[in-house]
């Protein structure tokens, strides 16, 4: 009858430990086989210790990601509130100048108010804040969509506003004389540059031969937030027209002058704040 014997380990026979996941579980050098209670409590510790060191690890950095609103920053809710009394600012202006020539009916001065407010004073004022951080409406989309969105509404407003104006220069014979008349030429021709170096800078790989795509830049938002402030200055002193005046009450006038003024400044902190970070950007390649 055969005799079963136990298996014998060679002393040159490679022993892997599954278990450790310590750097001399994978050593794999030849070494003697450890006995049972010594490799058993060579795998526990060895597991115990990458635990506890994990998990350490991973629960001090969960400690460190607090919720959102209770890391903000005082600064950027500021800049929140009051993007949102912007938007409210420009809401107002734009449905009552709306609601005001609609009633009228839009022909002659209604048509040429409209769209010069439809123009400058929404899709100017949204375009122009695209981009700045501070925006509730868009700081939560992709740069190439604040980009689309951005063409989108300048192109809109553009359009909107050089029609409007170009409707009362062509109705008074280009002989304007106010101080709304000639504001309003100003950002007429104003708005068909910025236009083109919008267009030139949406073609920079193009043109980066004659000027580089950075200063093109630069230049085209230099050009489209004079073209914006002469726009909502425009307006301002459209409250002092015959045509407002003779629809709407001195108080009402004087509410309308506050409210387009309170929205020119705060449209313009993003377009300050982007202007300043292209020209530093500049003067450090110089």
């Amino acid at each position: 009858m055969t005799e079963h014997l136990p298996p014998v380990i060679s002393s040159t026979q490679k022993v892997i430990d599954y278990g450790s996941t310590s750097d001399s579980a994978k050593n794999l050098l030849p070494q003697s086989p450890p006995t049972a209670p010594t490799a058993r409590a060579h795998r526990s510790s060895a597991f115990v210790h990458l635990n506890e060191s994990s998990g350490g690890h991973r629960y001090s950095r969960m400690s460190h990601k607090l919720p959102l609103s209770e890391t903000e920053q005082p600064l950027q809710r500021l800049e929140y509130s009051l993007n949102v009394l912007n938007q409210m600012c420009i809401g107002f202006v734009t449905i009552y100048i709306s609601y005001l020539t609609l009633q009228t009916g839009l022909a002659g001065t209604s048509l040429h108010a409209w769209l010069v407010t439809i123009g400058f004073s929404f899709f100017m004022a949204e375009g122009v804040m695209v981009h700045y951080g501070g925006n509730v409406l868009t700081n939560s989309y992709k740069r190439s969509t604040k980009t689309t969105i951005h063409w989108i509404l300048l192109t809109l407003g553009g359009g909107c506003g050089a029609a409007g104006a170009l409707i009362k220069m062509i109705q008074k014979g280009f002989l304007l004389q106010s101080v709304h008349g000639r504001l309003g030429i100003t950002a007429f021709i104003l708005c068909l540059l910025a236009m083109s170096s919008g267009l030139a800078a949406l073609c920079s790989a193009r043109v980066k031969k004659l000027i580089t795509p950075l200063l093109n830049k630069t230049f085209h938002n230099f050009l489209g937030f004079v073209c914006f402030v002469i726009a909502l200055v425009t307006q301002y002193y459209g409250y002092e027209t015959g045509y407002f005046k003779s629809r709407t009450k001195a108080d009402f006038q004087i509410l309308m002058k506050c409210i387009t003024l309170i929205s020119l400044v705060l449209s313009s902190y993003g377009p300050m704040k982007g202007l300043y970070h292209k020209i530093k950007s500049i003067s450090r390649q110089f």
